[in-house]
């Protein structure tokens, strides 16, 4: 098991090289785990475990792939779990959108929580550095820090992740799981650039997102950014990540910025994402399998061009591959694939609405969330 994996030696070095580095880049968030664990009285190993479990889960199938027993190696579904994302920014039927499926294995469906946090400031290092002030709503799994699967924060950044799987690790660098606390406080995109150029990341994962803006048509566009870990990068080099950054524009915008941007990637009108790198497969070998993404895919394509909302929770709620479909119904064994709910934020009515049950039953959201409140602490919002 992983819990028995971290006990090892290999393990221990793994984990000690993410905390050092945690410790130096991020010593707010380190503080965070150090509290949740103090706070659910877990133990801090097992703690560490969920919190770096992408990083844990691949290294110990690597060390186990090495291995001639094949017998014992862990029974983690080639892709299996995962997310599909749907986003649409659309003049002709007046949408602006990301909706999403949040899926992991059955076994948490009652045990993920939203949570909604006021952060306030405080001093590190001697008062040289400044932990953020943040604000903001994150749908949480426990035992794990906010970040990990989708939220919005105070400056209008709302954001879905796809896992995304190398078929290696970044030892010594930051956890997925720390990079996507940070998004929770980013306030703009510049800032979020800096965040993903300059912080050398452990493994990789894919960001959906979009800053509200209420005010300007032009810079309310969709972000899409995968991301993996460059081993081959140094201390002197600008990035230390594999990236390719997507905006999502408009028939309008897509005019503007094809005369200017040529080397900017473009999604006209919308985009969808899973579980494997579209961008970066020449650059990042992914762990082999992962039939489920791209089958997802595949009958993502078959849907032919996303208009709507109506048409995002019709893919979002497709089942026709009985074996690898969009929407997930768990099976009894609790590491079976789920997906435990859909959401929808939807940006011209400042609405974050969670659905349980398939959207594309027409079945009424669980839940019904107005971000104004939490938007307009942003000054770029509407008042």
């Amino acid at each position: 098991s992983l819990f028995n994996f971290v006990q090892t030696e290999e393990g221990h070095k793994l984990h000690q090289g993410f905390i050092n580095a945690i410790r130096t880049m991020f010593p707010w968030y380190w503080d965070e785990i150090c509290g949740l664990a103090d706070g659910s009285e877990i133990s801090f190993e097992q703690l560490l475990v969920l919190n770096f479990v992408n990083e844990t889960r691949a290294a110990l199938r690597l060390l186990q792939e090495k291995s001639i027993d094949h017998t014992q190696q862990e029974k983690s579904p080639s892709g299996t779990t995962g997310c599909s994302t749907v986003l649409i920014n659309r003049t002709d039927t007046n949408t602006f959108a990301l909706l999403h499926n949040e899926d992991n294995m059955a076994g948490l469906y009652d045990t993920a929580f939203l949570v909604e946090a006021d952060i306030k400031s405080s001093a590190y290092d001697g008062g040289t550095r400044h932990s953020p002030n943040e604000r903001f709503l994150a749908y949480c799994y426990a035992g794990v820090i906010p970040g990990t699967a989708f939220g919005t924060n105070m400056h209008g950044f709302v954001f879905a992740l796809n896992a995304l799987l190398p078929n290696y690790i970044g030892e010594n660098r930051i956890p997925r799981q720390i990079i996507n606390r940070a998004l929770l406080s980013v306030a703009d995109e510049n800032e979020l650039d800096r965040l993903l150029y300059e912080t050398p990341i452990a493994y990789g994962f894919c960001i959906n997102g979009a800053f509200f803006r209420a005010d300007n048509n032009q810079q309310r566009y969709l972000l899409n950014y995968e991301l993996g870990p460059n081993l081959n990068s140094n201390d002197n080099m600008t990035t230390k990540n594999f990236i390719s950054k997507c905006l999502v524009l408009n028939s309008e915008q897509y005019e503007q910025y094809k005369e200017n941007n040529n080397d900017v990637c473009i999604a006209l009108n919308y985009l969808l994402h899973y579980n494997h790198y579209d961008r970066l497969q020449g650059l990042i070998v992914e762990r082999p399998g992962l039939l489920s993404t791209r089958n997802r895919a595949r009958r993502g394509l078959e849907f032919g061009e996303i208009r709507t909302e109506k048409d995002a929770l019709t893919l979002l709620g497709d089942r026709t591959d009985k074996q690898f479909p969009i929407f997930m119904i768990p099976e009894t064994d609790a590491s079976s694939a789920a997906t435990l709910c859909t959401v929808h934020f939807n940006f011209h009515t400042y609405q974050l609405i969670i659905y349980r049950n398939n959207p594309k039953d027409n079945s009424e959201p669980q839940l019904e969330y107005n971000l104004a409140d939490l938007w307009k602490q942003n000054d770029n919002t509407a008042k």
